[in-house]
């Protein structure tokens, strides 16, 4: 368009008849003719400077009517004199032009002019960025509801202890491992899953170790997070730590955590992590606390409980020593639960004589449970060894008592694997042995003396299983375990033992010689678990201030305060308690038979019609403490099994964290359950899932 057409154009104010397009370029083509201006000022006179436009960026031009416009106001509207008449005077020109350029209206359309085209290059990027956020938050979903499915057989896997991979390897076609097998089986009816996962790209790598690992690690984590939750909220908790070996022989310890949710009694599992080699005391040590600093624990802990191996429980140098520096309130306490589990075992640890006849044991169960052949051989002679159980002292009792009670048609049955034909080199080469061992005098004399001991340890540790509410009663019923095994100290015993090894294999000669070695061996094992027994319950008469909420005694405490074991609660936690308000709420439960109840049956009472704040605060605590502390379950050895059952030969590089991880999703299957029922769980599993593979879309933007 030419200059004078432009201005006609305007000055026609056919600027809005224009599209978008024809105005944005219409904005570059501001007329600049040189005007035929002058105006005689003085004795001088005034002409048209060209230099006026590059000082007034909006000033246009019109030759064909010789006048000066607002380039801006004609396209937009404003004052008359600059976008319809024209300024043609020069007389004070460049004073106008400046008040021009700041008045009120100059400067909206100045503004209007400044945003034409710019406006719309926004406006269509932002639309453009709206299209691709609706695209990118629908792939989001479709990615949310597949991770979601792919998370449930995560969790399905891992509860059940079920092998990712399987038996074989995922490259074989016709057998891809548990994992895979199971999303094609989930792809046949789901078309999510057909669809999206088995053709996208995106979720290819779903498929591999690392991101499984993620997706477990991040599953664990949340579960973790709702732990630390619940330790936040309590008063008390203790921890439980156990030593275990996993199948490739690698040392471990389990750690546990138990405290009260209301009523309610937890105990929750924090992970295996590996031991150092050396294994001392202040080591360990250093792998509980960096745990409790972890954890957030703090001074919540009342109490630690180890296995009674010296390293752990020594008074001055163990591991519990070492805690108790760091948090003064945590007593140490032997895990009483699995306390006999441990007392032959260790006893057998120093004695030679005593680990062989345990691993001949062993052979037994070993030989006939390994092959269906030789297991049907013993059923058909009407008994079956016991299940071997590295964490039930008792297997080594129960398999004794077994063997003996059915000596003759354990015999006959080796006699026979030896004899019959069919039998494989291998199997009649150990039954072969086995049947040495059960003409082996030493051997069956110990089977005579381990079936005897086991009917005073068996009783005590059912007694100390039933009734340890009663804690002056489990000390009593200690002292007639030491007494019984005492009393087997005679000769007349060693005596008897032989004869009635004599009965079970008739073959057997027991001269004096013989029987003054089976006597110093017989007195070397009742010496050694005197002694196991002594270390492990030299403590248990600390417990007795339990017997304060003892409901079998609140009748008599209603007559007579138990004034001793009180002092001695408040003494052992200090600055836990009111004292005189514990005091008198004692004596109120006392005082009603209603609650004579339990201690879990009286602190369910108490919260279930909330008088836990204002009424029974301080019994509260104390019921709660009192079952914080660990004298009912070995849960450690639960945790211990479980890496067992987890950890398999299949899968024996798996890695410390996946390990532990997975072994968290077994032993709290029950909190998994109850947490997957809410929605924000998945939630924080995918925010957590998107941090590690910020490649895989999962996070929503705003549009």
């Amino acid at each position: 368009m030419e200059i004078d057409e432009t201005m006609d154009f305007l000055l026609a104010g056919d600027y809005r008849k224009l599209t978008y397009e024809q105005k944005c370029r219409l904005k570059g083509d501001r007329p600049t003719p040189d005007l035929q201006l002058a105006c005689v000022d003085g004795k001088s006179t005034r002409h048209f400077q060209r230099s006026w436009y590059d000082k007034f960026p909006w000033l246009a031009g019109c030759s064909k009517r010789n006048k000066m416009f607002c380039f801006t106001c004609m396209m937009f509207g404003g004052d008359a004199e600059w976008c319809v008449d024209g300024v043609s005077s020069l007389k004070n020109i460049l004073r106008k032009s400046e008040k021009h350029g700041i008045s009120k209206k100059h400067l909206k359309n100045q503004e209007k002019f400044h945003l034409l085209g710019r406006v719309r290059i926004e406006h269509a990027v932002s639309e453009i960025r709206k299209l691709d956020a609706m695209k990118h938050n629908e792939q989001v979903g479709i990615n949310r509801r597949l991770l979601a499915r792919i998370m449930h057989v995560v969790c399905f896997l891992a509860k059940q202890e079920i092998a990712f991979r399987g038996r074989h390897d995922c490259s074989e076609p016709l057998n891809q491992g548990n994992y895979l097998e199971l999303l094609e089986l989930f792809a046949q009816e789901e078309l999510l899953l057909k669809d999206h996962f088995l053709s996208s790209p995106t979720f290819k790598g779903i498929t591999c170790n690392a991101i499984q690992n993620d997706l477990i690690e991040c599953v664990t984590s949340v579960l973790n997070s709702r732990i630390v939750q619940e330790i936040q909220t309590v008063n008390h908790l203790s921890i439980q730590v156990d030593e275990t070996t996993d199948v490739s022989c690698r040392s471990q310890i389990s750690i546990i955590v138990r405290y009260a949710v209301e009523q309610n009694i937890v105990e929750r599992f924090i992970g295996f992590f590996d031991v150092p080699m050396h294994k001392t005391a202040s080591c360990l040590a250093d792998v509980i606390l960096n745990e409790i600093n972890k954890w957030r624990m703090g001074n919540k802990i009342i109490c630690q409980t180890y296995d009674g191996a010296s390293v752990m429980s020594a008074e001055k140098n163990g591991v519990q020593f070492h805690i108790k520096q760091i948090h003064p309130n945590a007593s140490f306490i032997h895990s009483y639960a699995h306390q006999l589990n441990l007392v032959l075992l260790h006893g057998a640890k120093t004695i030679k004589t005593v680990k062989n006849f345990i691993c001949n044991l062993t052979m037994f169960r070993t030989f006939f449970s390994r092959s269906t052949k030789r297991s049907e051989l013993l059923r058909e002679r009407g008994f079956k060894l016991p299940n071997k159980r590295d964490t039930k002292w008792n297997y080594n009792s129960r398999a004794a008592d077994t063997i003996k009670t059915h000596f003759s048609e354990l015999k006959n049955a080796v006699i026979h694997v030896t004899e019959a034909p069919g039998w494989d080199p291998v199997s009649v080469c150990t039954a072969s042995g086995l049947y040495d061992k059960l003409n082996d005098a030493e051997f069956v004399y110990l089977l005579i003396l381990f079936s005897t001991i086991s009917v005073y340890a068996d009783y005590e540790f059912n007694f100390n299983t039933i009734t340890l509410s009663n804690i002056q009663s489990c000390v009593s019923e200690i002292e007639n375990l030491k007494h019984n095994l005492a009393d087997l100290k005679k000769d007349s015993n060693v005596d008897y033992f032989c004869e009635e090894a004599i009965k079970l294999n008739n073959n057997l000669e027991y001269d004096e010689e013989k029987r003054n070695e089976l006597r110093k061996i017989t007195y070397e094992i009742l010496d050694a678990l005197i002694v196991q027994i002594n270390m492990r319950f030299e403590d248990f008469s600390r417990l007795e201030f339990i017997e304060v909420i003892n409901n079998k005694m609140f009748s008599e405490y209603h007559k007579k305060f138990p004034e001793s074991k009180f002092v001695e609660l408040i003494q052992l936690y200090p600055n836990t308690f009111d004292a005189d308000r514990l005091r008198n709420e004692l004596a109120v439960i006392y005082a009603d038979v209603k609650k004579h109840l339990p201690p879990h049956e009286l602190l369910d009472l108490i919260i279930k019609n909330d008088l836990q704040v204002d009424i029974y605060p301080e019994v509260t605590k104390l019921c709660q403490l009192v079952l914080t502390i660990p004298i009912t379950a070995a849960s450690g050895e639960r945790s211990a099994s479980t890496l067992k059952r987890i950890k398999t030969f299949l899968s024996n590089t798996m890695e410390n964290d996946q390990r532990s991880n997975l072994s968290t999703l077994v032993i709290e299957k029950n909190l998994l359950d109850d947490m997957m029922k809410d929605p924000t769980f998945t939630e924080s599993v995918f925010n957590m899932f998107a941090a590690k593979n910020p490649k895989i879309k999962l996070v929503y933007v705003k549009i």
